[in-house]
This record gives structure tokens, C-alpha cells and sequence, in this order.
């Protein structure tokens, strides 16, 4: 147990990280694929279901102003004032005027602005409504207010509408981009949280690492998938059988993803196969047959060897196995690359212990020769 507290206090395997985030890129890439097109089409929705119909109607008013008492031109009049005016009793009156008794002053003062830009003697008028024909009316009440305005007022000579913009219907700004790039970012920051989560949850085993962190026995090596490059794992793994097993020749397996039948034709080849024929050249690994099964679907039947290996599956260890595995001396576990059956595992090891069935050692079957190459690379 000294072994597994201290790799237990080790830090977060980053490889490993990298390499179980790398076969998922697919999938990061796809959902944020997928939110970039989902936001783009909520804003297209919502802009066109929940965009309040509304119109707008801008003028444009040149001021002219009378001189005071110095022989200086009145130029107090800002952009706040005149917001200000256009509230206020006597302009308010005159617009009122050229309005139809449906119209309210809250409303015209609602909908009107006025805004002095830069000059003092251009004045902008908005008026916003939910029609067009309000949006005119109101607009052109105002310019004639304002016109009737001056004529009375001591500070202004005239004002005159230099221009008068028809009502326009408002539309928002167009941010379909910005929508895109908000789902997409959305999409993958949750997706990444998710693939976090899961990472953190997931005790599947990738190395031997992993299965010494979660498990008091020996870990005798890896069982790859395919045969070319089974150098490096073929000689550990056969070396590691043969120190613990001792003489012992026949030994039980014991496969948590239960394909015992074909995990023991491959654990048989590896340790009845001399040196020369398992670690000899490339042209010896193109000549061995990897395939362990018949056209027929049916296993192939290799030769005996010095090695023999009962195979038992997970799902149907019972009793009598339990007794078949106390009379070879032991059982050998073998744990499924990349799949996460830790709650099995501590089952049957909870049931090997209860039956006094000596566990030799596990070994990592099925294992990506890819992953393990750039995990050891």
C-alpha cells in the first residue's frame, strides 16, 4: 500500500490529459461547430419574432438668432436646453396645435428629442413611434411648432426645416457574428467542463500507472491489440510471467471484458514464442499470424506449448472456477484497456479474497499501441 499512498500524492498526469482529450477533439470541435450555428439561429429567431415593430423619423432645423443688447448673437442654446424646451408650456402648446385631439402631450413629449450635434444653429429632431402615421404626424406638428416658436421668441430670428427624413422602421443592429461566436464559445467551454468532469470521474485504465494507483497487486505488463511493434510490451509482459509464475505453467486467467478465449491464444503465443520469433525483425512480425480466429468466426487451435492458460470470463465466475483457480496456485486479471470497470474489478477481487484465491498479477489486454507509444514516446 506504501507504493499506491505515493503515487496517489503525485500531480495530475498532464500526457495522459492530453492524450484522452486528443480522442475527443472531434467532439469539442463538433459541438462548437454546432453552437456557432445554434446561436446564429437564435438571434436570427429572436430578432425576428421578439424585434418590436417601431418607426423613426429624423429633421434636421436651421436656427437663426436675433442679437441682445451688446450687439452679441443669443448662442446659449445647447442640445440640453432644447431637450428641455420641447417639454415645457409654450413650445409643447404650439405643437399641440397642429395635432389632432387623439394625440396626448405625454405621449408627443415620449416620443420626441432634440439634440444639438455640433453647431448651435442645426437642430436634430427624432420622433419614435410604434406607427408610421404617428411617427409623421408627430414630426411634422413639432417642426411647425418650433417654426411658430420663433416667430414670438425674443432670442431666435426664425427656424427653418432644411430636412425631413420620411418614417423608417427600426431594425436592430445585425450581431448574427457575435452570435455565432458567443454559442460557439459557449458551447465549448461546457463541453470541455463536461469532458473535465468526466475525465475526473473516469477510472478506466490506460497504463500500468493507472492500474498500480488503483490496485495492491502486481501489474505484469501490456497486452496490445495488434502484433507489428509488440516488441518493447511482448518482452516485459514475457519476462514479468515468467519471474512471477516461477514454474508454474498452467495458470487461469481471469478477463474483466470477457473475451478469455481470444486473451488466451494471445498470452499463449507471447510466452511459448522463443526470443527470435517475438522480438526478431520486421520480417518476422509480417509472417506471424495475428489472427485468431477462422473464416468460420470459430477460435484458431494453436499447438500446445510449454504454457498453457485456462481462460474464465467475468460473467460467469462461480464456485466451481473459484476452485479450479485455488488448485492451479492463482489467477492472472486481465483488465480492459480504456474501459472503465473498476467497480467489476473490486467485486471480483472482493470475491477472490473471500474464497482464499491468490491473485499472480494483472495485466492491461487490448491495449492502443498508438496511445502507448506516445504516452512512453
Amino acid at each position: 500500500m506504501e507504493m499506491n499512498e505515493e503515487y496517489m500524492k503525485k500531480g495530475m498526469d498532464l500526457k495522459r490529459l492530453m492524450l484522452c482529450f486528443q480522442k475527443k477533439l472531434w467532439l469539442l470541435i463538433m459541438m462548437t461547430v454546432l453552437g456557432a450555428t445554434l446561436g446564429g439561429i437564435a438571434y436570427q429567431v429572436a430578432r425576428a419574432v421578439h424585434m418590436p415593430v417601431a418607426y423613426e423619423a429624423v429633421s434636421k432645423l436651421y436656427i437663426s438668432f436675433h442679437v441682445d443688447e451688446s450687439g452679441e448673437v443669443y448662442q446659449y442654446y445647447n442640445g440640453y436646453t432644447w431637450n428641455e424646451l420641447l417639454d415645457t408650456d409654450p413650445i409643447l402648446d404650439q405643437i399641440m396645435d397642429y395635432l389632432t385631439p387623439d394625440f396626448t402631450r405625454e405621449e408627443v413629449m415620449e416620443a420626441t428629442t432634440a439634440e444639438i450635434l455640433s453647431d448651435i444653429r442645426l437642430l436634430t429632431i427624432t420622433v419614435e413611434g410604434k406607427t408610421e402615421k404617428f411617427v409623421r404626424e408627430v414630426r411634422e406638428a413639432v417642426e411647425n411648432g418650433l417654426i411658430a416658436y420663433a416667430e414670438d421668441s425674443v432670442e431666435l430670428k426664425r427656424i427653418e426645416v432644411i430636412r425631413a427624413n420620411p418614417p423608417e422602421r427600426i431594425f436592430w443592429d445585425n450581431r448574427t457574428t457575435q452570435s455565432c461566436i458567443a454559442g460557439a464559445l459557449i458551447f465549448a467551454f461546457v463541453t470541455l467542463m463536461v469532458m473535465a468532469f468526466i475525465y475526473v470521474l473516469n477510472e478506466s485504465i490506460y497504463t500500468q500507472e493507472d492500474a498500480e494507483k488503483k490496485y495492491d497487486c502486481k501489474i505484469l505488463g501490456l497486452l496490445t491489440r495488434n502484433q507489428k511493434g509488440l516488441q518493447p510490451y511482448a518482452r516485459e509482459l514475457k519476462a514479468n510471467v515468467h519471474y512471477v509464475l516461477g514454474d508454474l505453467k498452467k495458470f487461469v486467467i481471469l478477463d474483466m471484458g470477457n473475451h478469455g478465449e481470444m486473451r488466451k491464444l494471445e498470452i499463449e503465443r507471447i510466452l511459448n514464442k522463443s526470443e527470435s520469433e517475438l522480438l526478431g525483425g520486421e520480417k518476422q512480425f509480417d509472417e506471424m499470424d495475428w489472427n485468431f480466429t477462422e473464416p468460420d468466426g470459430e477460435a484458431k487451435k494453436e499447438p500446445a506449448g510449454e504454457y498453457e492458460v485456462l481462460p474464465f470470463n467475468e460473467n460467469i465466475i462461480s464456485e466451481e472456477e473459484c476452485n479450479k483457480i485455488r488448485e492451479m496456485g492463482g489467477v492472472v486479471i486481465l483488465l480492459p484497456f480504456g474501459t472503465d470497470v473498476g467497480r467489476k474489478t473490486e467485486r471480483i477481487l472482493s470475491l477472490l479474497r473471500n474464497q482464499d484465491c491468490k491473485v499472480l498479477g494483472m495485466v492491461i489486454a487490448q491495449a492502443d499501441e498508438e496511445f502507448l507509444n506516445r504516452y512512453y514516446g
